[in-house]
């Protein structure tokens, strides 16, 4: 079995979503740890409800960095990955679906190659093999660091309404933001659209 190296932990993302036929009636929401380059530690929350997305940055203590990096390890978060859920068909709804997701993304620089190691992961996955409590523990941590008296920002922008709840990097996708209202938004070096503090692609900050 691969040994992974959590002290090369880069993000880690946990999300729901639902999304049905109306337009705007999708919903989403998004946690993530990212560990910065400059060796800050932040907590991003994204929520998306109809036509209205709301980004809130929390900024994360060494000692509580420490800790999740520490779940994560002790969870082994990384081979998730290779959990598989099989939905039954017969109670599949046609007409709104949701999903329970998550990502860790490791630094693989000092192994040559690819820059990043992206794993995947079905949260129904995990549950049905027995990790729930693992997964409910990085949550709990997720929700410990979210003090709305820590907060450091909140930025409202709007959304068309059908966009995809779940369009992020983490999944191989980007999240493109337009302009509505006045809003203005800002386009990262990498090319990508935002309308956040950081790039929804390469996670670099608003310039």
């Amino acid at each position: 079995m691969r040994r992974y190296d959590y002290t090369k932990i880069s993000r880690i993302q946990l999300s729901c979503s639902s999304s049905g036929m109306m337009l705007g009636s999708n919903k989403s929401f998004t946690e993530e740890v990212i560990w910065e380059k400059d060796g800050r530690v932040v907590l991003v929350r994204t929520v998306i409800e109809g036509f209205l997305r709301e980004v809130s940055t929390w900024k994360m203590t060494p000692e509580m960095a420490e800790k999740i990096r520490q779940t994560a390890e002790r969870a082994d978060m990384a081979s998730w990955g290779d959990l598989k859920y099989e939905e039954d068909p017969r109670f599949r709804c046609t007409d709104v679906s949701s999903s329970a997701r998550g990502s860790i993304i490791l630094d693989s620089r000092h192994l040559g190659g690819k820059p990043y190691e992206i794993v995947n992961f079905d949260q129904r996955a995990v549950a049905s093999a027995g990790k729930g409590e693992d997964l409910k523990a990085m949550e709990d941590l997720f929700r410990r660091i979210a003090d709305p008296n820590m907060c450091e920002s909140v930025e409202q922008t709007e959304t068309n309404g059908s966009e995809s709840p779940i369009t992020n990097a983490f999944l191989g996708m980007t999240m493109r933001v337009p302009a509505k209202n006045g809003i203005s938004g800002w386009t990262c070096k990498c090319g990508t659209d935002n309308a956040g503090k950081f790039c929804t692609e390469c996670g670099k900050p608003r310039p």
